[in-house]
């Protein structure tokens, strides 16, 4: 038996799923609120102006319909502040207890902490470094799939719809 019709017949095989795959268009969004946060060196409270940008992610996320609010937060010190790990947990702690406070169920909400090196740091015009420790990145939690909101008029995707 010749192996060039076998060879043949897989190519064809690989050929059709990729143009299946192709050859459709493909609909799909990003559903998500962001909320990046800057602290003064060694502190873990958040300011006023900190809480007004969670809570301003947060009303945005709540306008989803039908969903549950899912957060992760990077709970992040930079390798230049003292007691990162201590730094890490306080500062998850302090927006895992806003976020109960606005309203997310406290098994909806990630903490991931983080030791942030030079690539996170950003040098101001002033010549002092600033650095966004804490981001809080909100999510739906959907039952099945969440490609129904991407055509919701009442929810704003972050990305487009793809279709090449």
């Amino acid at each position: 038996m010749s192996r060039q019709p076998i060879l043949r017949g897989g190519l064809l095989a690989a050929l059709l799923a990729v143009w299946f795959c192709l050859g459709r268009p493909v609909n799909a969004c990003t559903i998500g609120e962001v909320a990046a946060i800057e602290l003064p060196f060694n502190t873990v409270e958040l300011s006023k102006e900190n809480r007004r940008a969670i809570a301003e992610a947060v009303e945005e996320a709540k306008k989803w319909p039908d969903v549950q609010i899912q957060a992760i937060v990077m709970a992040g010190a930079y390798i230049g502040e003292h007691d990162l790990d201590v730094l890490q947990e306080r500062r998850g702690e302090n927006v895992q207890a806003y976020l109960r406070k606005l309203g997310i169920r406290s098994e909806n909400i990630y903490i991931v902490p983080k030791t942030l090196a030079d690539g996170f740091v950003v040098k101001r015009a002033d010549g002092e470094l600033a650095v966004r420790q804490i981001e809080v990145e909100l999510h739906p939690i959907c039952k099945g799939s969440c490609a129904w909101m991407c055509n919701d008029p009442r929810v704003t995707p972050r990305t487009k719809v793809i279709n090449p």
